[in-house]
């Protein structure tokens, strides 16, 4: 997010616990603290889903792009992580992460280069 965005009251790492609750919690079994987080957060949990609803009822190619989207940067994510990485790295999984790069990467240097590891990969083998 961008430092002018808004941040969620409710982080993706407490809705992805939540989402998987233990037996204790199923029971409806919180500490005090996540108790009076659930009650602050609950409007804001629900307004999010209905909007997501809402898009996906009235505008599902406008929900499948912002969905495309988040997959696209998820994927640039992975790929640079892979490409960057230190010590050896598995041909095939660098092979994908170039790729990746070539497709999603609006990056014209970042395209330049995982064509050329392409290349020295194809030359290599």
């Amino acid at each position: 997010m961008r430092a002018t965005e808004n941040q969620p009251l409710v982080s993706d790492e407490l809705l992805t616990e939540l989402a998987n609750p233990t037996y204790r919690q199923q029971c409806g079994d919180f500490d005090v603290e996540t108790c009076a987080l659930l009650a602050a957060a609950l409007p804001e949990i629900c307004t999010e889903l209905l909007l997501w609803r809402q898009m996906a009822a009235s505008k599902p190619a406008a929900l499948a792009m912002a969905l495309r989207s988040d997959s696209i940067e998820s994927r640039l994510s992975d790929a640079r992580r892979v490409v960057s990485a230190t010590g050896a790295i598995d041909p095939g999984a660098l092979g994908v992460a170039c790729q990746s790069l070539m497709r999603h990467s609006i990056d014209v240097d970042e395209r330049a280069a995982a064509s050329a590891v392409l290349a020295e990969m194809r030359e290599a083998a």
